[in-house]
């Protein structure tokens, strides 16, 4: 089992994911192939767009809850 295949298990689960540059929390929405989707906290004033994270880039993924 690769990575991505592992991460898919916690679709609709909050996380933490660390990567060398950056480091973002939220929701995994989605699996693709090399990446995966993060829906972020918004705004009082709206939501924001789901964040597209390149799996090959990732350092470390914190399952939440």
């Amino acid at each position: 089992m690769d990575f991505l295949s592992a991460l898919t298990r916690y679709v609709g689960r909050r996380v933490e994911v660390f990567q060398t540059t950056q480091y973002v929390s939220g929701i995994l929405i989605g699996v693709g192939d090399g990446f995966f989707h993060i829906q972020t906290s918004g705004t009082a004033y709206g939501g924001e767009p789901p964040t597209t994270i390149s799996a090959a880039r990732t350092e470390l993924v914190r399952i939440i809850a």
